[in-house]
């Protein structure tokens, strides 16, 4: 479980994803000034479309990956009151 507080545009990667085993992690995203995230090219999200953010509010990001970062697949529940 991660947490980040974003205030200006953010390019986020992921990097040493185990390659033997099914590998997830939670992330949660505090946008306070931006809702500009550059997610890593790897991440397939619903429909292939990345949510719509607002800013202010707290978003968590949920990703799998069972190839060793190859793929990720994303989801999100957005826009939670701070």
């Amino acid at each position: 479980y991660f947490t980040k507080t974003i205030t200006g545009a953010t390019t986020f990667t992921f990097s040493n994803a185990p390659t033997s085993v099914v590998y997830s992690f939670t992330m949660e995203v505090t946008l306070n000034g931006s809702t500009a995230i550059t997610w890593p090219a790897a991440v397939k999200w619903n429909a292939d479309t990345a949510p719509s953010l607002t800013d202010g509010k707290t978003q968590l990001f949920m990703f799998i990956t069972d190839d060793g970062g190859t793929r990720w697949r994303g989801s999100a529940l957005v826009d939670y009151v701070n």
